[in-house]
This record gives C-alpha cells, sequence and structure tokens, in this order.
C-alpha cells in the first residue's frame, strides 16, 4: 500500500526502530507537492534498496526523493521498494542495470562481481572514520570512480550513501589482535575483497546473503560477521551475538546509481536536480549515521554485548599489503584512490 513519505529530520535511532518495517503489498511513495509540474508531466521512477525501513540507505533514500520532488518542483517522483522487496542487492543491481528498475542504492561491494572500481572504498583500514569519509566523499577522485559505471554498466553513478562503518561481531571470544580472528567463521558480504581481507587476516570468511544472517548465527553455522553497528540492532543479531570490537575496517556505502538510458532521457535541468539531491542526501546520512552509531552502542551495551575498542589497527593493517597489493593492480582508478585518500589522512 503506498503511503506519503515526507522529508525526514534528524531521527534517533529509538525513533527509527518505532518504524514500520517492509511493506508486503509494495513500495512507498513520495508524491509530487501540490501545485507542481504544472503541465500535468510528472516522470514516475522506480527506485530499490535491500535496506530494512530502519536502516540509514532508507534514511537517505526517502531523504533523497524529497530533495528531487523539491528541486524538480514536482516533475520527478519516486516509488521506493525498500527491505529486499524486490530482491537482493546482486538482484536489484541487475534490474537497474537491464532497466527493469529506473534506479537504486546498492551496497558498494556488490559491484565487485562487474566492476572492481568501487572496491576502492572499501580497501582494509584505509578509511576507518567519519570524518576522514566526509572528505573523501565530496573528492573528484570518488566522482570519478562513480563515472566509470556508466562505460563498464550502463549505469549513472550518483553519490555514496553511508550506511555505517564495519566492525567485528562474534558469539566466541574478545577480538583484539588478528591472532583473535584465527577460524573464526565470519559472515562477509559476497565481495571478493572483503573475503579476501578477512582471509589474510586469519578468519575463515563466509559469503551469505544478509537475510540469512541471523538464523546461521542461531544454528551456529558462523560464528559471526563484519557489520555496520546499526544494522546489529535493526536485525536484532544482538540476541545471537556476545562480542563487538569497533575495528572500522571499512566503511560500508550504498552506489546511487540510475539507469544510463532513463537518466538520459531526463532534462538537463532535472538531471542537474537529482545529481545535487544525491549529493545531499549523502552528506545528510553521513551526519545522521553518527548519531545512530551512537545509539546503536548505547542499545548493545545494555543487551549485555561486550565491547571492545580496537585503539591500534596497524597490526591488522601491515597484514593485509598483499591485499592492497592485489586491488591496486586491478584498474589504475583504485590505485589512484588509495593515493589521494592517503594524502587526506
Amino acid at each position: 500500500m503506498k503511503k506519503r513519505t515526507g522529508i525526514l529530520a534528524s531521527l534517533s535511532l529509538a525513533l527509527l526502530l518505532t518504524a514500520c518495517g517492509g511493506q508486503a503489498g509494495g513500495g512507498s511513495a513520495v508524491e509530487p507537492a501540490d501545485g507542481a509540474a504544472a503541465n500535468g508531466q510528472v516522470t514516475k521512477l522506480k527506485f530499490a534498496h535491500a535496506a530494512a525501513e530502519t536502516h540509514p540507505f532508507h534514511m537517505a533514500t526517502v531523504k533523497f526523493a524529497d530533495l528531487v520532488q523539491e528541486k524538480t518542483e514536482g516533475r520527478v517522483a519516486f516509488t521506493i521498494f525498500p527491505s529486499r522487496q524486490l530482491g537482493d542487492d546482486r538482484e536489484i543491481l541487475e534490474q537497474t542495470m537491464n532497466g527493469t528498475l529506473d534506479a537504486a542504492a546498492v551496497s558498494s561491494a556488490i559491484f565487485s562481481s562487474f566492476t572492481p572500481v568501487l572496491d576502492a572504498v572499501q580497501m582494509p583500514f584505509l578509511i576507518n572514520n567519519y570524518d576522514l569519509e566526509a572528505k573523501v566523499l565530496q573528492a573528484p577522485v570518488t566522482k570519478e570512480l562513480l563515472g566509470s559505471l556508466d562505460g563498464s554498466l550502463g549505469l549513472k553513478g550518483l553519490a555514496l550513501f553511508e550506511g555505517g562503518m564495519r566492525h567485528i561481531a562474534n558469539n566466541k571470544k574478545k577480538v583484539e589482535t588478528p591472532a583473535d580472528l584465527e577460524g573464526l567463521k565470519l559472515r562477509v558480504v559476497p565481495s571478493d575483497l572483503i573475503k579476501d581481507t578477512f582471509d589474510v587476516l586469519g578468519a575463515s570468511p563466509t559469503p551469505m546473503s544478509y537475510g540469512e544472517i541471523y538464523s546461521s548465527l542461531q544454528t551456529k553455522v558462523i560464528d559471526g560477521e563484519e557489520i555496520n553497528l546499526t544494522s546489529i540492532v535493526s536485525e536484532k543479531h544482538y540476541e545471537v551475538l556476545k562480542h563487538v570490537t569497533l575495528s572500522g575496517q571499512f566503511p560500508f556505502p550504498a552506489a546511487v546509481v540510475f539507469n544510463a538510458g532513463v537518466f538520459e532521457k531526463l532534462s538537463p535541468e532535472d538531471q542537474k536536480a537529482i545529481q545535487e539531491a544525491a549529493d545531499e542526501a549523502a552528506v545528510y546520512v553521513l551526519e545522521e549515521v553518527k548519531k545512530l552509531d551512537e545509539e546503536a552502542l548505547k542499545t548493545l551495551q545494555q543487551e549485555g554485548i561486550e565491547i571492545t575498542t580496537l585503539t591500534d589497527n596497524k597490526a591488522f593493517l601491515d597484514i593485509t599489503n598483499t591485499v592492497y597489493e592485489k586491488y591496486t593492480a586491478k584498474d589504475p582508478l583504485i590505485r589512484k584512490f588509495v593515493e589521494e585518500v592517503q594524502k587526506m589522512k
């Protein structure tokens, strides 16, 4: 059932967790404003993502849709399909590539099956705090990464929506050094980069889809996961976890993409408005994620999760040198991105 979605203000995690869950009946619509699009021509577009409605990706998507409506004066309107309604990340990406979907927010890690360039954003321990990430998201080299998607995948890359810095969580032991990871079966996103990272760190990385994690933790198929704090709370993984190490191995953004053909059919004015809206929503959600992480951390402590802060990641970083060598060799843009980010530190 469709519902009007208003512009999101700053929300605490507690408020978000009271929001409604995924809707079986379809997406939520951002309707044209009263008096907007006076000529009656409204371009209605379908936008999907796989995250829950309590997740930062959804917050960013709704903010983006509201800004697009405002900036285009109602000429462009979105129906948003969250919570895996139209499939998981890979399925959503493929639907956007083939034009079944108009636009989407897809975890950057999922792109590795199609192009290596977005692996740059998740090079281990490169971007390990939000202040640095704020600089990176606005950097020309990041726009260059997104721009490369048009030639390789037929997608117009607009921006990156942060979902939360990734950390190590498990139900077996405290993790303070790479040695503590030895043999731990950790769920990882289906990404060669992330799998290779945890391989060299000594863990036993197990790729699986997002929706399988809770039951796999519950049945001991896996010992833990690399994940952002807000997802542990929104998916109630704290019920089947005991330890969280604030390791910050990499950020976890979603790339906001349009089917290139769909984007090209829009007027230059609306294209500009959509790009501006994506950039503004990216800034907005990064600030919200900082607040949500604080709220999530309090919730995890209240739920009895043992929290360990990794104060020195040098031992972890040193071990991942071989990962840097392998992935910077895949595309000159990855090497360029790493070099530019290192200059920002």
